[in-house]
This record gives structure tokens, sequence and C-alpha cells, in this order.
């Protein structure tokens, strides 16, 4: 015999009940009533360290059975341990069990996710980029970020023209450039899952000789740099993103519960930073591609990587470890790797054709 709460599932009222196991049976008894279920029918939760144990009946009541007479109810019933609490039981099993899922996890993370995302980028319908694109360009003049060009309308169209030149022979879908003050943007250029290209007029004085003028080496850069643009949008590099996000933000609400709406928050970003990097580079090797194809030198895409490099003075006095984890952090690989990793193809293809000769 032992004391036991009794719940009726009906209510929330508890009801203190005697139990006992006898001839097969589990016997329940108060003053008020009398209730009797057979063993084999009773689902026994698995118990907690010293939690009560809890009785599920087949009628939906239940019963909570604490303190000194747990054990004993656990014995009369024939209660074992399962493989998996005795597993939990031996750290070194424990710790193993961890390490299985932290493996898990990070396999999820660098080969599930991304692989998963690109095939939900590929069954996205075109109008998805359309709208994501028209909001993405509403949001950055509403905020500011992007405001009328103060350039010349000779020379905004100079800028436009050179759009033409790095275009595949089948666009994805139909580009557009536009040039765009934007003091907190900088020099830059961004990519629009529509096709919109925006070029800020920062980064058109970037590549403009000492007399301010556009000569050819200052287009033809512009150019390598809008061919990086155009691979990001026949790549659909943010469709890619977006779905990557997504994914990881639906991850974290399932292993976080009720904390998703902070814990989501922080892997969603670290994903959108991993994509990043790696659509960077992808974008960087279209461009060189692109270029080879039409007989041009990807030189002045790395002289125009150099020019982004070496505008703000101030950072050659930061320390080189700074560097390198400000460029971990970053969204975008550092420009220093990205012009010493395509000097290095470049030296890879220079030496390919001297042993063929």
């Amino acid at each position: 015999m032992t004391n036991a709460l009794y719940f009726d599932g009906r209510n929330a009222r508890l009801h203190p009940v005697r139990l006992n196991v006898d001839a097969g049976m589990l016997r329940l008894s108060s003053p008020a009533f009398e209730r009797s279920y057979p063993v084999g029918a009773v689902t026994l939760s698995e118990p907690f360290a010293a939690a009560p144990a809890v009785l599920r009946f087949a009628d939906g009541a239940s019963c909570e059975v604490a303190g000194d007479g747990r054990q004993p109810l656990l014995d009369a019933l024939g209660y074992r341990k399962s493989a998996v609490v005795r597993w939990q039981e031996r750290w070194p099993a424990a710790l193993l069990a961890l390490v299985l899922l932290v493996a898990l996890l990070a396999l999820l993370y660098f080969r599930g996710l991304p692989a998963a995302a690109e095939r939900i980028a590929e069954k996205l319908p075109p109008s998805v980029d359309i709208r994501l694109g028209r909001a993405a360009l509403a949001s950055l003049e509403r905020h500011g970020l992007l405001e009328p060009s103060r350039l010349s309308e000779q020379r905004i169209a100079e800028v436009q023209t050179l759009l033409s030149g790095v275009l595949p022979a089948h666009p994805r879908v139909p580009m557009r450039l536009l040039v765009r003050n934007s003091p907190k943007l900088g020099a830059n250029a961004l990519a629009l899952p529509d096709g919109t290209i925006v070029v800020t007029d920062w980064m058109v004085r970037l590549v403009q000789n000492k007399d301010n003028q556009l000569d050819e080496a200052g287009k033809e850069q512009l150019a390598t740099v809008l061919a990086h643009e155009v691979g990001h949008i026949e790549h659909r590099h943010a469709a890619r993103a977006m779905s990557g996000s997504s994914l990881m933000a639906a991850l974290s609400a399932a292993l976080f519960g009720d904390f998703s709406a902070v814990a989501a928050g922080v892997p969603a970003v670290l994903t959108q930073m991993q994509y990043s990097r790696a659509m960077e580079l992808d974008a960087d090797d279209y461009a060189v591609a692109l270029l080879r194809r039409q007989g041009r030198s990807p030189v002045a895409f790395i002289q125009a990587l150099q020019a982004l490099e070496n505008q703000d003075p101030d950072e050659a006095d930061t320390p080189r470890w700074l560097k390198t984890t400000m460029s971990y952090m970053s969204t975008h690989p550092d420009t220093a790797g990205r012009i010493g990793r395509l000097e290095g193809l470049m030296e890879d293809e220079a030496e390919a054709k001297g042993e063929k000769q």
C-alpha cells in the first residue's frame, strides 16, 4: 500500500488515494470511491530522478506517486529502466551521445541546409524574385540608404551602357542598372533578385582618373564589378540565402522551442554569413569566367578590388590579427583575400598555358 494523488481526467481536482497491487490488478481506494485497473493496461511515464511517478489509465485518469512509496510501486509494477535511461546514467555514453549530436548538427548545418536551400530556391517561381527585389529596393530608399545620384546625366549614361557588355547571351531575368548616391554604403554595388543592379556614386568616383574622368581603364574596372553582380543574379543567390535563413530559423525553433524568438535569430544570421561568403566567391568566379569567354582579362577586376581595399587608409594601421577576425565575422570575405585568390587563379592559368607550350 502507498499514498498517491488521483486525477479523474475531467477536472483539476486531486483526490488523495491509497494504491495496492494485488493479483494483477492496481486498486485505488479513498473514502469516496474505489477503482481497479489491470496492471497490464497501466502506462507508466518514464520516471525522472526524484520526480513523482505518473501512472496513466485507459479512461483518461492519472495518478502521481512521490516520496517513499515511489520505488516500491515501481518494483510492484515490474518497472525496468530502458536502455536510453541506463545509457544516460553512464557519463562516457552520455558524452559520446553529445559528441554524436554535435557532429550531426554540424553535418546538417554545413551540408544539409545549403543543399536543401538550393533545391528550394530552384523551385521558387520568378515572381518571388521580382517581389523580393522590389521590396528590397523600396526598403533601401525608405531608410535613406539610396538617394538620387549627384553625378551628371552624361556620367550616369556612360555607366549604364557598361551593363550590356557583361550580360550573358540569355539572362535569367531582364536586368537594369541604377546609379544612386549613398554616403552610408560608400563605394559599393548591389544586386537585387529582380535583376536590378545598383551602383553608388562613390563606386563610380573610385574608378575615375585624377581628372575625374571615366576613362577606358575605369570603365573596364566598373564593368568587371557589374559582371560580379550579374553573377549574383544569375545564380539566384538572394533566393538561396533567403531559403537558407528560413530553414535555419525553423530548425532553431524546433530545437529551442519557446526560446526560438531569440535562439533562432543568431543561427539564422550565422547561416546568412556562411552563405554570403561562399556566394561572393561564386560571383567572383562567374565574373572571371564571363570575362574569359569575352577575351577580356580579369586584371581590371583585381584592380577594382584593390581600389576598394585602399580607399580607407586607416585600415592599414589595423593589426593583422584583428583584420583576420573582422574578416571572419563579416558577411563578405575580406577584399584582400579575394584579390589573393584571383591572383592565384591567374598564376595557375599562366602556368598551365606555359606547360602546354
